[in-house]
Parts: structure tokens; C-alpha cells; sequence
């Protein structure tokens, strides 16, 4: 794998802070190294410099920052952790829940075809650095590998199939907001019951992390949930308690 010093990094840091307005510090350098030897390879770049220098004078560095965000989705994707929010859910009437890292949409459509199905009027943010897939988001049409969880009756329901793959019903992308936003910046205040941050945590160093877990609380009711990917956890946070392990649910305390 590729090995960054100091002086690289910082530079690479510095081109992207000035060109995009990114701040990729809270990331762990080795998510980042990996990043760029991935997209080195691409236009078989072998010197550091000649790859800085790309994406010092192209859009190079829009590509770079859209690698940042975590692509690998579907819906209900680990539908253990679903029918497990799905338990919580019925004890609201409404809901306010935040989808961060939503990538490409899949998880916030499916937080809202669950509250649907269950009576639950629902809003829910869903954010992302990448605008791109930000946008694509937005236009709620899928291939058929991305709907390969979804049982039947819910596809029936709630997808409508079409030449270009599967679309979700007008009525369900109504329920979701998308937002380009760098959660490392984001300041709410009580304003969600549930929270999900699956499979973003792992990506960031100790510091940021930290710092993402308070932005998080700080935008959280008292006794909403955080739901994170199954390999992520919360570390010396008083404010929440986990709830189910194998979920990784925590509640705000």
C-alpha cells in the first residue's frame, strides 16, 4: 500500500481544502492512502508529485473527494438491523431521522418505506459529501442489484419497474430530503429521534470520530437512537448507551 509522509499529505490537504472547500483531515491516513493509490492506478500515475499536480489544475480533485463517500449500499441492506428498527419505530406516531453517509440513497428510501408501511409519518434528512451521489439520489431510480433484498410485496408496493431499472413511488422520495453536507461541520441541535451513521465511522481517525459522535448527540432528542454499522461502536461517551450489541443501537441517555 501506498505510504504517505507528512509533507505530501499536508500538501494533499491543502489542495483540497483551497480547491473545494473539504477538510479531509477527520479521515485516517490510510483510508486516504488507499484512495489515492486507487486513483493513481486509473491513469497509471506512479509518481506522488505528478498525481498532486493533477489535481492541483483539473477535476481530478472533485473525483477524488466523490471516492471519499462510502458507495457500497442497497436497500435494507443487513435486515436484522431493520426489523430491529422497525420495533422501535412502533412507538411513534412521527418521526425525524437523519440518514448520514447516505450515498446513493438506498437507506434513507428504505428508513421511509419501513415507517410507511408501519403508519409512521416520517421526515428524514439524508446527507452526504459527494454530490453526485447526491444526485443521484434524488432521482430514486435503481438496478436491479440494488433492490435484491427487498421482499417481494414491498418491491410490489412500493418500486415501480421501468426500461431504465426500478423507481421509488412519488410518495416515498417525497418523505426524504437530501443534502450535500460534511457531518465533521455539522451542528444541530435536539432536532432527530433516530440517527443512522452506518459504515462511516471506521473510515475516520480517533480525534474526528470523537468529534462526529457529539455533532451527532448534540443533534439528538433525549432518548432518540443512534444506529451504526455493525462494526463501529462508541467509545467513553456518557451521553449514550448501547442497546443491542449486534445492531449497534444506542440510545441517548
Amino acid at each position: 500500500m501506498l505510504v504517505i509522509d507528512e509533507h505530501y499529505y499536508n500538501r494533499l490537504r491543502d489542495i483540497i481544502r483551497v480547491r473545494v472547500g473539504i477538510d479531509i483531515s477527520c479521515y485516517s491516513k490510510s483510508f486516504i492512502a488507499r484512495r489515492i493509490e486507487f486513483r493513481m492506478n486509473i491513469y497509471n500515475i506512479k509518481d506522488y508529485n505528478d498525481y498532486l499536480r493533477l489535481l492541483e489544475c483539473s477535476d481530478e480533485v472533485k473525483a477524488f473527494v466523490a471516492d471519499l463517500s462510502i458507495n457500497v449500499t442497497e436497500f435494507f441492506r443487513d435486515p436484522d438491523v431493520f426489523d430491529r428498527f422497525k420495533e422501535l419505530l412502533k412507538g411513534y406516531r412521527s418521526a425525524r431521522i437523519w440518514s448520514i453517509g447516505c450515498a446513493s440513497g438506498e437507506e434513507p428510501y428504505t428508513i421511509a418505506i419501513i415507517a410507511k408501511d408501519n403508519g409512521v409519518r416520517c421526515s428524514i434528512l439524508a446527507s452526504d459529501i459527494n454530490k453526485n451521489a447526491i444526485e443521484y439520489a434524488k432521482k430514486g431510480l435503481y438496478p436491479s442489484k440494488s433492490i435484491r433484498n427487498v421482499p417481494k410485496d414491498i418491491l410490489a408496493k412500493y418500486f415501480t419497474l421501468t426500461d431504465d431499472g426500478y423507481a421509488v413511488r412519488n410518495d416515498v422520495k417525497d418523505m426524504v430530503t437530501f443534502e450535500v453536507r460534511d457531518i465533521t461541520k455539522s451542528i444541530y441541535t435536539g432536532q432527530f429521534d433516530f440517527i443512522f451513521c452506518r459504515n462511516m465511522l471506521i473510515y475516520m481517525d480517533h480525534v474526528s470520530k470523537e468529534r462526529i459522535i457529539n455533532n451527532i448527540c448534540n443533534a439528538m432528542k433525549p432518548h432518540s437512537y443512534l444506529i451504526l454499522g455493525k462494526s463501529e461502536y462508541v467509545h467513553n461517551c456518557s451521553m449514550l448507551s448501547c442497546i443491542d450489541t449486534k445492531a449497534k443501537i444506542y440510545i441517548k441517555v
